[in-house]
């Protein structure tokens, strides 16, 4: 569509549509990402919380591999939906949270060996970790159609 051409209110309309959905389509993107995010946030802290130090190391560097992908991914997206931008922030502030959480529980709750009920609270812990982004893989509903 040319900038210099008249658009009937129509027209207009269906432009709007058009530029929203692909908007919406953009987002997408993110929706999935975040799926991902929470998956591995468990794996990661269960490596973490009980696994030995060479998977932990495994672990780490897998995780700083991940976030450095991932910021260049979303940058190379360009076009973000307001629907994304909007959640992005409070999603990020929470799960920071929660991740300085993990890392607090980690260092000085959790015993050098744990067993028995710990093993339990060490998988709550992680599973709470993912819970944010999780819930802004489901508000985002990548799998539904165009938006």
């Amino acid at each position: 569509m040319n900038a210099s051409e008249s658009l009937s209110a129509g027209d207009a309309l269906e432009e709007i549509g058009r530029m929203r959905r692909r908007v919406g389509r953009s987002a997408k993107w993110a929706g999935w990402l975040f799926l991902v995010w929470g998956v591995a946030a468990i794996f990661y802290w269960c490596a973490m919380f009980f696994a030995p130090p060479v998977v932990r190391t495994v672990a780490v560097i897998s995780w700083v591999g991940m976030t450095v992908l991932s910021m260049i991914y979303a940058y190379r997206q360009g076009v973000y939906g307001r629907d994304y931008s909007r959640m992005t922030c409070w999603v990020t502030i929470v799960w920071a949270g929660t991740l300085v959480g993990a890392t607090a529980f980690g260092s000085y709750v959790l015993p050098e060996h744990p067993s028995g009920w710990w093993v339990a609270a060490g998988l709550a812990v992680a599973v709470a970790t993912a819970v944010p982004v999780l819930y802004a893989f489901w508000r985002l509903r990548p799998w539904e159609g165009d938006r």
